[in-house]
């Protein structure tokens, strides 16, 4: 799976190659390759995503969420609207692309304490 990401994201989310690329959004990009790297966790992500509906965006961050306070430097963890949507590129390249989900479907996430982020999307087997 990682690499096959490595090699493919900024072929796939072009838009996004920065993401991947640019020293600036390294840390984010490492943290987002540590999660699937970690079976345990990736398995609960998609847990969360098959049987409640989650987004696997809202998982991981939750997951994470002391480090990104580290990393943002900031106390609610608030991420630049490019680092946002570039997780949400790279979840969707790990369920699309890696584990061929057919489906999505954008909805709304209480993320305002922490990240700001408002909607992020889960994944379903077959098209909606």
């Amino acid at each position: 799976m990682k690499k096959y990401i490595e090699e493919n994201f900024s072929e796939i989310y072009s838009h996004f190659k920065e993401f991947q690329e640019n020293k600036e959004y390294e840390l984010y990009w490492n943290k987002c390759i540590e999660a699937i790297c970690d079976k345990e966790l990736l398995s609960h992500i998609v847990f969360c995503n098959d049987i409640f509906c989650i987004p696997p965006v809202k998982t991981f961050l939750a997951y994470y969420k002391d480090d990104f306070i580290v990393l943002t430097g900031k106390p609610d963890a608030e991420l630049p609207v490019f680092v946002k949507k570039s997780i949400g590129a790279f979840w969707g390249m790990v369920f699309k692309f890696v584990l061929h989900y057919k489906g999505q479907k954008s909805v709304s996430v209480s993320m305002n304490e922490y990240f700001k982020v408002r909607t992020a999307t889960y994944f379903t087997k077959e098209e909606l």
